[in-house]
């Protein structure tokens, strides 16, 4: 069971909240675009970008909140759950997210190793035009399936939209209007999302073509 007296944590209540994620999030774009973080390894392990991010808002006392996942062996993240009201599907259980993150690591080394292939080899002639919309149909499947586990007790839509970002970005398609902070607006943001796990994949998938056009 989860300690009783272990705190929720609502980064949206904290009074320097735009600030922080603000100035946090630009810094980690700057790197992010100047090369500075490796995109794969980023990529299969968001939690030091989720821990610059997040450490100034987490809770008094719960600094681990930031960058460490649910079912780590902190005494308030053993047994933390998340969810989504309305989506059983998001959030596996504590226990669960470790092997939920596996799963992700190797979607994602496997994806990236074949996109390698097809964007950058000598015999990749494919047009530009072609090539995008490949990247964005994976970042798109690596977010969903990010989003699914939820791994953090918050700021997980956050490390999701950074995953776009690190996934786009390593092929030097930049995208234009996807925010990490804020979050995109909604409509349409939730409602792509929720279609996308209905099997309305194409919704998302445009929505994030067009901010890198």
């Amino acid at each position: 069971m989860h300690p009783p007296d272990c705190p929720s944590w609502e980064y949206d209540h904290h009074p320097k909240r735009v600030e922080v994620l603000t100035r946090r999030t630009a810094e980690v774009l700057v790197d992010l675009g100047a090369g500075r973080l490796n995109t794969v390894e980023v990529a299969v392990n968001t939690r030091p970008v989720h821990w610059r991010l997040f450490v100034e808002l987490t809770p008094p006392g719960y600094w681990y909140y930031a960058g460490h996942y649910r079912g780590e062996n902190y005494r308030c993240l053993r047994h933390y759950n998340v969810g989504i009201a309305g989506d059983p599907n998001v959030g596996y259980e504590p226990a669960s997210v470790w092997s939920g993150i596996n799963q992700a690591e190797q979607v994602i080394r496997e994806g990236l190793a074949v996109l390698d292939a097809n964007q950058d080899t000598p015999d990749a002639h494919l047009p530009r035009a072609q090539k995008v919309p490949q990247v964005v149909v994976f970042a798109c499947r690596v977010f969903d399936l990010f989003l699914r586990i939820h791994p953090y007790v918050n700021g997980n839509g956050h490390a999701a939209r950074f995953l776009i970002w690190c996934l786009l970005g390593r092929y030097g398609y930049w995208p234009k209007r996807w925010p990490i902070e804020p979050r995109p607006a909604d409509p349409p943001y939730t409602t792509l999302i929720a279609e996308y796990r209905r099997g309305n994949w194409e919704a998302l998938e445009e929505f994030v073509l067009k901010t890198v056009a």
